[in-house]
C-alpha cells in the first residue's frame, strides 16, 4: 500500500508500493465491516425470535465467546511471534536470542491486543445487549405494551424508508460525527484487548441496523431494488474519497477536510452494505455445493488466517517480482492453506463441532457464515420461505 493504515506496523515492507493494491485494500476496508455487521444483526435477530433470549445467548456464547478465548491462546500467541520475526526482517529492531527479546517498547504498543479476533468481541457484546433488552422487555409488561405502540408507529415510516433510494443517508448521519471525532477506527487501527468506546458505538450502528431489517425483512427483497444504484454510486464516491484518505495518513486533518471524509467515509459504507446487499438478493444464485462448504469452512478461515498472510507476505517480500503479483499470491496461499487445514484438521473433528456443531460426514455439509460466527440454518429457511412469497 502507498498509504497504509494508520497506527498498524506491518511485519512485511514491499519496497515498491503498488497504488492498485492500495485502492483495492482501502475499498475494502472501507466497508466490509460494516457489511458483516449488518449481516450479523440480521441473523442474530433471527435466531433470537426462533430461538428465545435464554438459548439465543447459550448458542452467542457457545459461538462467539468460547471460540476467542480459545484462539486467543493459541493462535494470537503464534501471530504475536510471527509479527516480531517480520520486525527483524525488516530490519526495525535486532533481536536478543530466539523468542524475540528485546522489542522496543514502540513496537510493543503495536503487538499485544486482539488483533483481528476483535469482530468476536465487539459482535459479543453486541449480541449481550440485545439479549438484555429483550429479556428487560418481556418481564415489563407495560413496556413491552409501550414498545409495541411505538413501534407500530414507527413501523410504517421504517418501511418507506427502507424502499426508500435515500435510505443509505440517515444511518449515515450518526456514523459521519463518529468518525469526525475518530477517523482511526476505520483508517486505523485499534491494537487492545479492551473495546474502544468510539469504535464499539460506530459498528453498534450497523449492527442494530440489521436487526431493525429483520424485523422487516418480509419485504427484504423489495427493499434490494436499489441495490445496482447503490453500488454505482458508492464506486463513484470512492475514487473521490481516496484522496482525501490519503491525505489523512499524510497529516491529521481538521475541520471542513476532517468532516469532508467523515462523511465520504460513512455515505460510501453505507452504500455499499446496501448495495451489496441488494445485488445479490436480487441475484438469487449462489446457493450451491461450493458456496456451502466455503461458508462451513468460514469460521475457521477468519481465525486462522492472519499467520498465514504475515508467512506468505514476510517470504515474499524480498523476492523481485512486482507487488500485484505477491498480493495475488499472498491471498492464493493463505487461501489455499486455511482450506487445506480446515479439510484435514477441523472439518470433521472436535474443532469442527466446536466451532459449528456436529457434522456428519457426507459430501457437502450445510452451515451458515462463518464471519456471522454461525447462525441457524432455519433462519435461512425462514428467508427462503419469504423470497417466494415476495416474488
Amino acid at each position: 500500500m502507498t498509504r497504509p493504515l494508520s497506527h498498524l506496523v506491518w511485519p512485511a515492507i514491499d519496497g515498491c508500493p503498488c497504488p492498485v493494491i492500495d485502492a483495492i485494500v482501502w475499498c475494502i476496508e472501507c466497508f466490509i465491516m460494516p457489511l458483516f455487521f449488518v449481516l450479523a444483526g440480521f441473523l442474530s435477530a433471527g435466531l433470537l425470535a426462533l430461538n428465545g433470549p435464554r438459548a439465543f445467548l447459550e448458542h452467542r456464547t457457545k459461538r462467539l465467546l468460547w471460540p476467542q478465548i480459545a484462539a486467543t491462546i493459541t493462535i494470537l500467541p503464534f501471530c504475536f511471534y510471527l509479527w516480531a520475526w517480520g520486525w527483524v526482517a525488516d530490519g526495525l529492531f535486532a533481536p536478543r536470542g530466539f523468542f524475540i527479546v528485546g522489542v522496543p517498547s514502540e513496537l510493543k504498543a503495536e503487538m499485544w491486543g486482539t488483533a483481528h479476533l476483535w469482530f468476536l468481541e465487539y459482535l459479543y457484546i453486541y449480541c449481550v445487549v440485545l439479549w438484555g433488552a429483550t429479556l428487560l422487555r418481556n418481564r415489563m409488561p407495560n413496556f413491552e405494551l409501550a414498545s409495541a405502540q411505538w413501534q407500530d408507529r414507527l413501523r410504517g415510516r421504517f418501511d418507506r424508508m427502507m424502499l426508500s433510494p435515500l435510505k443509505p443517508l440517515l444511518p449515515a448521519i450518526p456514523c459521519a460525527l463518529i468518525l469526525y471525532r475518530d477517523p482511526r477506527i476505520v483508517l486505523g487501527f485499534y491494537q487492545t484487548f479492551l473495546p474502544v468506546a468510539s469504535k464499539l458505538l460506530y459498528y453498534a450502528i450497523y449492527y442494530f441496523t440489521g436487526v431493525s431489517i429483520h424485523r422487516h425483512h418480509r419485504s427484504l427483497f423489495l427493499q434490494a431494488r436499489y441495490g445496482k444504484r447503490f453500488l454505482a454510486a458508492a464506486a463513484a464516491l470512492f475514487f473521490l474519497m481516496l484522496p482525501a484518505i490519503h491525505q489523512y495518513q499524510t497529516s491529521e486533518l481538521t475541520g471542513l477536510a476532517r468532516a469532508y471524509l467523515a462523511i465520504m467515509l460513512a455515505l460510501f459504507a453505507w452504500l455499499a452494505t446496501y448495495g451489496l446487499l441488494g445485488s445479490f438478493l436480487l441475484a438469487r444464485r449462489g446457493y450451491n455445493a461450493v458456496t456451502k462448504y466455503l461458508a462451513e469452512a468460514s469460521y475457521w478461515v477468519y481465525l486462522i488466517h492472519l499467520p498465514f498472510v504475515v508467512l506468505a507476505q514476510i517470504a515474499l517480500a524480498p523476492a523481485p517480482i512486482p507487488a500485484l503479483l505477491k498480493f495475488a499470491v499472498s491471498g492464493a496461499a493463505t487461501t489455499s492453506l486455511a482450506l487445506l487445514t480446515y479439510q484435514a484438521f477441523v472439518r470433521y473433528t472436535r474443532v469442527g463441532e466446536f466451532l459449528n456443531g456436529q457434522q456428519q460426514r457426507r459430501p457437502v455439509g450445510i452451515s451458515t457464515s462463518a464471519i456471522l460466527a454461525i447462525q441457524s440454518p432455519p433462519v435461512i429457511a425462514s428467508l427462503n420461505g419469504d423470497k417466494l412469497k415476495a416474488a
